[in-house]
């Protein structure tokens, strides 16, 4: 492993048979995520993202390789990262705080302390004026902060985050991308999102991987820099090599 990985990814690969052939979504993939990144990973749709995911966090078992965490085996092991699907998983009987305190009834943590962090988090969550509302009674962009901080709540070391903002309008998006800089930052998070908005990735991340597809694995990594973010000019130039190398 090298030093300065909190999570990596050695050699996998993953395949599937679908109509009687064996067909292979993820090959010679290998990741390394330091502690503190904000890494998007960007790829044509089809090429193994959420797969990658899934195996990251144990849901689901590589034909070969090995997946570690600080140095120690997870591969298949469950209740190591938090991840959090694009759609929010709420049980719709529950409200907002029985929601967000759920992990921590499931695992039979500590419900008191649990319920003092939840409540010092809440109002970065905006959700203090919720609590008690089910998720019938709730937007899209709600739903999102609820599920998000009931990952949170699993005290996993680095959040997966699987186009969390897909099914969102346009305007909430923009709104929700804004408010998960400031999570990210206030929290000191560490962060793994997939998405298949370049100017989303670039808005978020200090860290872009490009993945290909058919198997898919990774072929480019772009550290994003404040300066592609705040120059309109380099935002587009990298946002068209990363078109490039996608259309590639």
């Amino acid at each position: 492993m090298q030093d300065s990985c909190l999570l990596e990814a050695k050699h996998i690969r993953k395949s599937f048979l679908y109509r009687g052939a064996l067909s292979v979504v993820l090959d010679k993939l290998d990741f390394c995520l330091q502690e503190g990144q904000f890494v998007s990973i960007v790829g044509p749709s089809g090429c193994g993202k959420s797969t990658f995911l899934e195996l990251l966090c144990g849901v689901s078992l590589p034909d070969r390789g090995n997946i570690l965490l600080s140095g120690e085996e997870i591969t298949g092991k469950t209740g190591f990262l938090g991840y959090m699907p694009q759609d929010d998983l709420l049980f719709p009987w529950l409200n907002v705080r029985q929601n967000i305190l759920l992990p921590v009834r499931v695992k039979g943590g500590d419900l008191k302390k649990a319920t003092s962090k939840a409540e010092q988090l809440v109002p970065l969550f905006g959700l203090e004026n919720h609590l008690f509302h089910l998720p019938a009674q709730l937007s899209g962009g709600l739903k999102q902060r609820v599920a998000l901080l009931r990952t949170y709540m699993t005290d996993a070391k680095l959040l997966l985050l699987d186009e969390p903002f897909a099914k969102l309008d346009a305007l909430t998006r923009s709104q929700l991308q804004g408010w998960l800089k400031e999570v990210v930052q206030k929290l000191h998070l560490t962060v793994i999102l997939v998405t298949h908005d370049i100017e989303e990735a670039i808005l978020l991340s200090n860290r872009i991987d490009l993945m290909s597809l058919a198997p898919g694995t990774f072929i480019r990594s772009f550290i994003v820099q404040d300066s592609e973010r705040t120059d309109l000019n380099k935002t587009f130039e990298l946002k068209q090599e990363i078109h490039r190398l996608l259309a590639t």
